[in-house]
């Protein structure tokens, strides 16, 4: 089949708008990033509405979420984070703050925004994360009824990243955050 100049540059057009549309499907809706935004608001009283954490003297209430790798990593560490809180760690003097579990406050849809605003905003790019993702989020901590450590957070941040990189074998359907507990807690890890 010979190709004229008009058929080559059609099918360029056509190339050049599938990969634009292939690059925008990675971009969050403005609607998901202003809902975000709005959930975020809980978010200020410690992270800061900036992002960087909220000053306390020479303290921080909580960690910035700049270039944070629970923000840009592994959405269901995120999740996990947001849905059941992370305890006051007492050898981290950085952080005066704990981060309350918000499971209750947000339903499935501002757990995604929130989520997906975060990823995309105070100079972070990560995927946008989907009203059925957090839904599973949900659905898979449901049975864990208490907070998170940060160090347990830390392990399963390094554990996604191996993984990602195939140095860890992962099995297949293997999530990187744990598997409740029979007492429904999350695992001990300090």
């Amino acid at each position: 089949m010979k190709l004229n100049q008009n058929t080559l540059a059609s099918l360029a057009a056509f190339g050049m708008l599938s990969l634009g549309l292939h690059a925008n499907a990675e971009e969050p809706s403005p609607e998901v990033m202003k809902e975000g935004k709005s959930a975020y608001a809980t978010c200020m009283a410690c992270h800061n509405v900036d992002g960087k954490g909220l000053p306390v003297g020479t303290l921080k209430m909580a960690p910035p979420l700049t270039g944070s790798k629970f923000a840009m990593g592994d959405p269901e560490v995120m999740a996990l984070a947001i849905l059941k809180g992370i305890e006051k760690d007492p050898s981290n003097t950085a952080y005066i703050g704990i981060m309350a579990p918000l499971e209750t406050a947000l339903d499935d849809k501002k757990l995604a925004s929130v989520m997906t605003y975060v990823r995309n905003s105070f100079g972070n790019k990560a995927a946008p994360v989907t009203e059925a993702q957090a839904k599973g989020y949900r659905e898979k901590f449901a049975k864990i009824k208490s907070s998170v450590k940060r160090s347990t957070l830390d392990k399963l941040l390094e554990k996604s990243e191996a993984a990602a990189k195939g140095t860890e074998p992962a099995a297949p359907g293997e999530a990187a955050a744990p598997a409740p507990a029979a007492s429904a807690a999350p695992p001990a890890t300090e």
